[in-house]
């Protein structure tokens, strides 16, 4: 990264993923699975601290880990604690690392804030197809999203069945593990749920609800963006006050105005 457009890499690549965290924050909100993203975002940072401290590829390796997780939780039923349990042990593992291992205390440090500003081209390209993917597969998603909110009680197992599910359930762990990768578990964490959380107050139908979402991400990280490196400071945590602001705000207007019609 050399001359005055040194921003445009990470840049570029920290808005595409934030914009595939939006979306497919949206289809957890839609499937009701928001305690999944904990888990394998997690073990995903656990897979890229092993990958930094044993000099191995760091998005294969977490790939890897967070795909078994997913795998796990695709054959339970339990929905919320088995994920809370194995976020809790992905996130205890990391620790230990991290307090024992030099090298993984500066991975589990990267993960944790993000390294937004150091994006590579190599990164970058993976980011791009991966987004390229996601604009071929948006209108399947959609359809298997809505089709498993319309039927919350026999469409989770029978959707999770076939080609479709399985494209879906890879390109789901991709993009959050793109995500953490990138701009750091918390703020991939926040990208995924709080946009989805904002849209969902203020818009209604399916469209409506995915095209705020992005909208809603979109400002978050331009926002982040800004303010982080104005006020110098790590984008990760930025990154995630201003998504929980921007989510804030439309909840709190719809509030303000149903108070208002009752008075």
């Amino acid at each position: 990264m050399t001359g005055d457009l040194w921003w445009s890499v990470p840049f570029a690549g920290g808005l595409a993923v934030t914009l595939m965290l939006a979306f497919a924050g949206a289809g957890l909100f839609l499937r009701g699975s928001v305690w999944q993203a904990l888990a394998v975002g997690q073990w995903a940072a656990l897979g890229g601290v092993i990958a930094a401290t044993v000099a191995l590829p760091v998005v294969p390796v977490a790939v890897a880990l967070a795909g078994a997780v997913m795998i796990v939780l695709h054959r339970i039923c339990d929905r919320e604690r088995w994920p809370l349990a194995l976020f809790l042990a992905g996130l205890a593992l990391v620790t230990l690392f991290a307090a024992n291992l030099p090298q993984a205390n500066l991975a589990a440090a990267r993960w944790a804030e993000g390294q937004v500003y150091f994006l590579d081209r190599e990164l970058l390209r993976i980011i791009g197809g991966v987004a390229a993917a996601s604009l071929l597969l948006a209108p399947l998603l959609a359809r298997i999203w809505l089709f498993a909110q319309a039927t919350p009680d026999v469409g989770l197992r029978s959707t999770h069945r076939g080609v479709f599910v399985v494209l879906e359930a890879m390109w789901w762990v991709g993009v959050l593990v793109l995500g953490s990768a990138a701009l750091g578990l918390p703020a991939a964490l926040a990208a995924l749920l709080l946009p989805a959380w904002g849209a969902a107050s203020v818009v209604r139908g399916l469209h409506g609800f995915l095209a705020g979402s992005l909208l809603l991400g979109a400002m978050v990280f331009l926002l982040a963006w800004v303010s982080a490196l104005h006020f110098d400071q790590p984008f990760g945590p930025v990154f995630v006050l201003w998504a929980l602001v921007i989510a804030a705000v439309p909840r709190a207007s719809v509030s303000l105005v149903r108070l208002r019609r009752r008075t």
